[in-house]
């Protein structure tokens, strides 16, 4: 049964022979499990500006090529504010997710951090493509893609963590580069009500060479409803 998980979402763009040279991984926080387990031999770059998070993410890393930037993403290059949260229990570490800010929140724990834009710090890098990029960052995600506009052009995959509030920008954001919406996973629900969600994205023209178009010869047996 298709359902709305990012694991089957890249499990089925792996079976369909959609290729990964490398991947992005914009706020990997500790890891991201589900890209290490469908992309096991692609290089993994990996962005995270909280160092505390860089022991565990060796170690989940350990077996996966990989690279880790301690850098914040965003439109411009140079530093800005970091405040770091424990929003969720993580064992040994006094932090477990991080978000950019304008001026320092009264009470949080705050720093100073280098930041860079994808596009400049890609900038004559000769990775293997076609690209998958993931972005999540609290927030911040439309800075980031902003600052992506170059690699974009080399993705095949985009990957987008979006709040209810902000998924029409961000699907803009990102169809305006000439990507598709693929699928919405991992919703997220606060009091019943969706908070939260993944959008996944595939190059109009990987979309198009993959998957059946419904409007152009209709095949009932490929429609599917998901019922839970």
């Amino acid at each position: 049964m298709r359902a709305p998980l990012k694991r089957q979402a890249l499990e089925i763009i792996v079976r369909r022979g959609i290729h990964i040279g490398t991947v992005l991984d914009v706020g990997v926080l500790h890891g991201t499990r589900e890209l290490r387990a469908q992309f096991p031999r692609a290089l993994h770059m990996l962005f995270e500006p909280v160092v505390e998070f860089n022991a565990t993410i060796a170690k989940r890393y350990s077996d996966t090529p990989h690279e880790l930037v301690n850098v914040a993403i965003s439109d411009r290059t140079g530093e800005t504010l970091l405040v770091l949260e424990q929003v969720v229990d993580v064992p040994g570490l006094d932090f477990s997710h991080s978000h950019v800010a304008s001026e320092a929140p009264e009470g949080k724990v705050h720093r100073t951090v280098p930041m860079t834009t994808l596009d400049d710090f890609l900038r004559g890098r000769d990775l293997a493509e076609p690209w998958l990029l993931k972005i999540d960052i609290d927030g911040h995600e439309l800075a980031a893609i902003a600052g992506a506009t170059e690699t974009l052009k080399r993705c095949a995959v985009v990957i987008v963590e979006a709040q209810v509030s902000e998924l029409p920008q961000r699907l803009a954001a990102i169809a305006s580069q000439g990507f598709v919406l693929f699928d919405l996973v991992e919703p997220c629900y606060y009091d019943r009500a969706l908070w939260q969600c993944d959008a996944v994205f595939l190059r109009e023209d990987v979309h198009r060479r993959h998957f059946a178009d419904l409007a152009v010869d209709f095949d009932r047996a490929k429609y599917e409803i998901f019922k839970g």
